[in-house]
């Protein structure tokens, strides 16, 4: 706050140096000219300028030393501020003085400059009043705890408010603790306008049951003074309690899913959370997780392609409160894929081949694609014409579909080889199969009449026949 009150200092003047020493004669040739306060509206405990002018009139007979200035509220005794052995004015020069002054409680003070010189060995006492108002103005700080775990980071919330008329600007936050590790503890912002709320989130780790945390802004106000505004709060954490729980189970499907259940029962979330499938020694399956909360449970599903039937280690890897831990638990896992099993094989000797039928039954829970039922060559055993090998296609889950094979077998060949390959859940399978062949013979041989043995039934019919019929003429012959 600047004032201007020449005719009111010129009176003070008069009023308390008494009458004019002869050296300086009927006219005052020295006074206070103004005083300049900044900022013009401190805050409570900040600390403000006030900057004097002394001016040494241009008719001044000798030159003003100055050897005291202070400043005292009105009627008061006690220095607010002091500064002694400030040098000499010429006669028509000035001298500006600054006072570094702290008003620690808001309210309207009512202060006095005063100014001690010495002007041709008599002493002159000049005497300025101002008036400072002390308020909380610009942008306001306040800061919001929640619970905390020591060593785990809690979030914290401050709200820098300007309720001001005018902008604040170059606007800086920063939090700070004496038993705690904050991350990434300064927040800038170019403006805050008038009326403009902003809310910063730090996360405080405490270290100790209680920590102080101290948020200040620095701003830049409207007239270009730089003024800092603080607020504290208390951080009080629990100890830390860990209890983790692991559960799994299977899904369902013919490949199913493992169902992990992440129970947290601690006052402290899971961090850096890692889901491990290990078979013995070897890892099945690696997942990161999301963190979990405290007092609470997260499922997760993992999902296996390696692996058909093991007992299977799940172990849970996490971060909690600043410690590491694992949890585990075991399951048996049985996977149900698309199977293909040969079923109601048939063999028969067909012109002279060995023809093979039956069923590509799928005893899986999922499809089975691009089944394939061959002949495999070996000693003795040829595939042949017209079905060497046969394309099922595919088969849906609990289904089946039939099939022809045909082979030209050596004689005293006991088994065909015959082989399935099928894609199921993406894998590819190939099994073998043994078909027996012992004792296969031609139908057409053993029905139709024609062969060996059906012309020795022929020739022992006739023959039958001829005794018949001579028995017969021999009887009647007698009669």
């Amino acid at each position: 706050m600047s004032r201007r009150a020449l005719p009111v200092a010129l009176l003070l003047i008069v009023v308390l140096a008494g009458l004019p020493s002869p050296a300086l004669g009927q006219e005052a040739t020295a006074y206070i000219d103004d005083v300049v306060v900044s900022p013009a509206q401190p805050t409570p405990g900040e600390r403000f300028t006030m900057t004097t002018v002394v001016q040494n009139a241009q008719n001044s007979p000798t030159n003003l030393e100055i050897t005291d200035v202070y400043v005292r509220t009105a009627g008061g005794t006690t220095d607010l501020a002091r500064v002694e052995e400030l040098g000499t004015i010429p006669p028509g020069s000035d001298l500006r003085i600054p006072l570094s002054v702290r008003l620690r409680d808001e309210g309207t003070y009512d202060l006095r400059v005063n100014v001690v010189g010495r002007s041709d060995g008599q002493t002159q006492r000049l005497q300025y009043p101002v008036v400072v108002r002390v308020r909380e103005g610009g942008p306001q700080v306040s800061v919001e705890v929640g619970d905390a775990v020591i060593g785990t980071e809690t979030p914290v919330n401050v709200t820098v408010s300007n309720g001001e008329d005018d902008v604040a600007r170059n606007v800086k936050l920063s939090l700070s603790a004496d038993s705690a590790t904050i991350t990434n503890d300064t927040r800038v912002v170019p403006r805050l306008e008038s009326g403009e709320t902003r809310t910063f989130q730090f996360s405080v780790t405490p270290s100790t049951e209680t920590s102080e945390l101290v948020a200040s802004v620095q701003y830049t106000t409207s007239d270009g003074n730089a003024r800092t505004t603080t607020a504290s709060a208390l951080l009080a954490a629990d100890e830390l309690r860990e209890e983790v729980r692991l559960d799994a189970s299977l899904g369902d499907g013919a490949r199913p899913p493992i169902v992990v259940d992440v129970t947290n029962l601690g006052n402290a979330p899971l961090e850096d959370l890692v889901l491990t499938v290990r078979d013995g020694d070897s890892v099945v399956l690696r997942k990161p997780v999301d963190s979990v909360a405290a007092e609470s449970e997260q499922t997760i599903q993992l999902n296996l392609t390696s692996v058909d039937r093991a007992t299977l280690d799940v172990v849970a890897a996490y971060e909690t409160g600043g410690r590491d831990g694992t949890v585990s638990t075991t399951i048996d896992y049985v996977a149900s894929p698309g199977e293909i099993e040969l079923t109601g094989i048939d063999v028969e000797l067909e012109d002279g081949n060995v023809h093979i039928s039956g069923s590509a039954s799928n005893v899986g829970l999922s499809d089975a694609q691009s089944v394939v039922v061959r002949v495999v060559p070996s000693d003795g055993v040829v595939p042949a014409r017209p079905y060497k090998e046969y394309f099922v296609g595919s088969v849906p889950a609990s289904d089946f579909a039939s099939f022809d094979l045909y082979a030209t077998v050596d004689e005293g060949v006991t088994t065909v080889p015959v082989e399935v390959s099928y894609l199921a859940d993406g894998r590819e399978q190939t099994v073998q199969t043994e078909v027996d062949v012992t004792g296969v013979s031609d139908p057409t041989e053993q029905n139709g009449g024609f062969g060996l043995d059906s012309t020795l039934l022929i020739a022992g019919g006739v023959v039958a026949l001829l005794v018949v019929v001579g028995v017969g003429i021999y009887a009647y012959r007698r009669r």
